[in-house]
């Protein structure tokens, strides 16, 4: 467990790559490399 209190489980990153990639096809964000993301430049 880390010190904020969340757990650095599978479910946990399995869960938060899944939003990632949502907002990534949204436009929101961009995957740059594979497992990378950043917002777009204006």
């Amino acid at each position: 467990m880390r010190g904020d209190g969340l757990e650095i489980a599978p479910n946990n990153i399995n869960n938060t790559r899944l939003k990632l990639k949502r907002l990534a096809e949204r436009g929101i964000l961009v995957e740059t490399e594979q497992g990378l993301f950043t917002q777009p430049r204006p």
